[in-house]
């Protein structure tokens, strides 16, 4: 009997912004695997980029690759280099994206060196750059100790354009309930800043437990040129209706 047990959280129609856009948003909670399977809900639109950040939980396990089954061939997909983090015995982090991305994706595998559960995770941003997207290198804390008033404090980026800058982590329960400062958003698995100018990027989770151990994987993703946001239509938003929080166990 082969138990699978399939955790979805997305967010379709986008937020309206000048500039940068969540197109969907989504985290995939999978049983032990050598490669674990994520479904999109939506197609993925022209002039996105896709940002992949897997989870494997199990220490020294590594991303092998990851893949979609965009039509006409699958997307290529990098790994941010400095990106990689990991908590002792607990989990490792990483992010992953593709440049000029092709469009129409429903599904990416995520593929480990090991046959371990995952919590992996996915965003489709618009209005981003198409190429030589990643801003500098990648930034991590591996092995972090939270502080006696629950705050665990994230690596420092330093950018050098309009970025949209996104941090996978990872905690021990009981895990934060948010973070600072302001122009940073808070997700379940991640924490995230849209348009942030050049300058030096740092967010503190908050909330969690005292002393806590923890690991953050950090990048910063550059935005798209005037023109090429003119042509993509600034302001447009991508018109997917409805969000929802599902659970699906097959039992085959």
């Amino acid at each position: 009997m082969k138990k699978k047990i399939l955790i979805l959280l997305f967010l379709l129609g986008g937020v309206e912004l000048p500039a940068q856009t969540i197109v969907q948003e989504l985290f995939s909670v999978g049983g032990p695997s050598h490669v674990s399977d994520m479904d999109v809900p939506a197609p993925t639109s022209e002039g996105s980029i896709l940002i992949a950040m897997p989870g494997p939980l199990s220490p020294g396990v590594r991303v092998l690759s990851i893949t979609d089954n965009a039509p006409g061939g699958g997307n290529t997909y990098k790994q941010v280099p400095g990106a990689a983090s990991s908590c002792a015995g607990k989990a490792s982090l990483d992010i992953w994206y593709c440049e000029n991305c092709k469009s129409g994706v429903t599904e990416l595998k995520y593929h480990f060196s090991g046959h371990v559960p995952s919590i992996n995770t996915f965003l489709e941003i618009s209005k981003l750059a198409l190429s030589s997207i990643v801003d500098g290198s990648g930034v991590h804390v591996s092995d972090g100790t939270g502080t006696s008033a629950g705050l665990e404090v994230g690596p420092s980026i330093t950018t050098t354009a309009t970025d949209f800058v996104v941090a996978r982590y990872f905690s021990t329960d009981p895990t934060p309930t948010g973070v600072t400062p302001a122009p940073w958003k808070y997700k379940s698995t991640y924490v995230y800043a849209l348009d942030r100018p050049s300058g030096t990027q740092q967010p503190t989770l908050t909330g969690g437990s005292d002393a806590g151990s923890f690991c953050i994987s950090m990048a910063a993703f550059k935005t798209a040129a005037s023109g090429a946001i003119s042509q993509l239509g600034s302001g447009a938003r991508h018109s997917r209706t409805g969000s929802t929080l599902f659970s699906d166990t097959e039992l085959p």
